[in-house]
């Protein structure tokens, strides 16, 4: 595990601090990064004391006026944690009182896909510029790799070439979210659409086994970001992106529509639904039942589903055994 690199006159007692929290198990990297913020701050200020005082905590809270109230309050809590420790050595050290979080954020509906909108959607991927080149042929293939594996797009960006199995055919995807590692099964159209972007990015950027599977125009690996604005490109080429103020369908609907269109198969095929979520939850990568359910919108072709089985299921097993006429 690499350490941290700090630089300020308390960079020792940062590294000690983090040695002490790894000590009990954390892996503690994302608020290694927070530290340094802080770290960052104190050398900016030229800061020379042996331990923050009111005023620099004062200070650097004033700093973080610009970012969002919770990303605000996560900073200083890691500050406050550090402060919490310090003060064992440190009796003077201010600690500085937690800052309120705002509240949640009300949660945005997903966009459910239909056969025809994603359709539109990848053709409108295939037809990005710059023409000719191979960012068309990249993202009709991630986001089609997206809408029918349920990928995560952290997921799709961190897969490397030796992680497609195209004979299988699946994908490995190494320690995603909650750090899980799971085999993500492929159907033979989305495996053979990457076989044939396989073949041109190999083409254009020859690469070993650990290079990136979708590279940018350089051959290196993306940004969410860009990878974000190549969709938002994408939905505006094919009308589902209005304007100023309707901003479309999210790139992670794409997973949403995926866990949906699964349940509905599931009701064509006439599986047990029920049965089927821990499996569901294990593909996905998700660590329980509930988080998957987040994803399963009532949405109208899946209440019709449901609503004829049950109806097919009282006629079955309560009219009959009843003997109701």
């Amino acid at each position: 595990m690499s350490q941290p690199a700090f630089a300020s006159v308390l960079a020792n007692r940062f590294m000690d601090f983090v040695t002490f929290r790894r000590s009990s198990g954390a892996d503690y990297s994302g608020r290694v990064k927070v530290l340094s913020y802080f770290d960052r701050f104190l050398s900016q200020q030229s800061f020379n004391g042996s331990y923050p005082s009111r005023e620099i905590l004062d200070g650097y809270w004033i700093s973080l006026n610009h970012l969002h109230p919770n990303t605000r309050a996560n900073r200083l809590s890691v500050v406050r944690q550090f402060c919490s420790y310090l003060l064992q050595f440190e009796p003077q050290c201010y600690v500085p009182e937690a800052r309120a979080r705002a509240g949640p954020k009300r949660s945005r509906t997903p966009h459910i896909f239909t056969d025809d909108e994603i359709k539109a959607l990848l053709v409108a991927a295939h037809h990005l510029s710059p023409p000719r080149s191979l960012r068309p042929m990249t993202f009709y293939s991630m986001f089609g790799l997206l809408y029918t594996t349920g990928l995560r797009v952290g997921e799709a960006i961190s897969l490397n070439l030796a992680d497609v199995d195209l004979a299988r055919p699946r994908l490995y995807v190494y320690r995603s979210k909650f750090r899980k590692s799971r085999w993500v099964p492929m159907s033979p159209s989305t495996c053979s659409v990457l076989q044939r972007y396989i073949q041109e990015r190999t083409r254009l950027f020859p690469a070993t086994p650990q290079d990136p599977l979708f590279v940018n125009l350089q051959g290196r690996r993306f940004f969410h970001q860009i990878v974000y604005r190549a969709f938002r490109q994408a939905l505006s080429r094919c009308g589902l992106r209005g304007a100023k103020g309707d901003p479309g369908p999210r790139i992670h609907d794409l997973r949403h529509s995926y866990a949906c269109n699964r349940l509905v198969v599931a009701y064509h095929q006439g599986e047990d639904v029920n049965a089927l979520l821990p499996a569901l939850a294990t593909y996905l990568g998700h660590v329980c039942i509930t988080s998957t359910q987040i994803y399963l919108r009532a949405t109208a072709e899946l209440l019709e589903m449901a609503s004829q089985r049950f109806h097919n299921n009282f006629l079955e097993n309560v009219l009959k055994k009843g003997k109701v006429t």
